[in-house]
């Protein structure tokens, strides 16, 4: 699943990001109202983790903000409040869950795999599709024109985050943060080969390259 989580407590984050992507989730972390609200705008999110209270907007207003779009999928509130007209106010912004905190980490991946089987999302929200190339998230699977692209694991985290940003620059800093996590050295080689890879393979599908370089700003997704 593809998840936003929004806390401004960086040591949680750190782990909550790194527990959800051994768990073979894609994260974006944000730690505040404002960068969540843009981050809302550019990815396609399976489920929210929303902070109740956050610097520049809290959950309850990125909650509503997010039903407003026409989000459908799920949202889980992480908060200290417990009195019941608050966890009223969290459901009529939207929230399908509410964890109080603290918590056990491995009771937030519970209630993230329990909504996630039930929230009612679109079949294209699991299937992502630009172009002829079409990703399907849960199966890891990338096909064009019905070609099936064999991908490690890494290969398909790449693609995934290039595609869902189509039409996008996307910076190698954010490429580094999503796919190897803030805490580890990864050398620029890594980047490269994994890209080299991942090109020489969408290559033998189409006679077009989809991923362009962009000098000074990244890579983008354009087929």
């Amino acid at each position: 699943m593809y998840l936003l989580l929004v806390d401004d407590d960086e040591r949680l984050t750190r782990l909550l990001d790194h527990m959800l992507r051994q768990a073979g989730h894609t994260v974006d972390v944000a730690h505040d109202g404002r960068m969540a609200a843009a981050l809302m705008e550019q990815g396609d999110y399976d489920l929210l983790v929303l902070d109740w209270m956050l610097p520049h907007e809290d959950g309850v207003a990125l909650c509503e903000r997010a039903r407003a779009s026409g989000f459908e999928g799920g949202i889980l509130m992480l908060t200290a409040r417990d009195a019941l007209e608050d966890r009223l106010e969290g459901f009529a912004a939207g929230a399908d869950d509410y964890l109080l905190k603290p918590f056990e980490p491995e009771e937030l991946m519970a209630r993230l795999e329990a909504l996630g089987r039930r929230a009612q999302r679109p079949l294209d929200g699991r299937r992502l599709q630009v172009g002829d190339w079409m990703l399907e998230c849960d199966e890891r699977r990338v096909e064009h024109r019905g070609r099936v692209v064999e991908l490690t694991q890494r290969e398909f985290q790449l693609l995934e985050l290039l595609m869902r940003r189509a039409g996008h620059s996307v910076p190698r800093e954010l490429i580094y943060e999503r796919l190897w996590g803030r805490d580890q050295a990864v050398t620029d080689n890594a980047l490269d080969a994994t890209l080299r890879l991942l090109r020489r393979k969408l290559s033998r599908c189409a006679t077009r390259q989809p991923i362009e370089t962009l000098r000074g700003l990244g890579y983008r997704f354009s087929p």
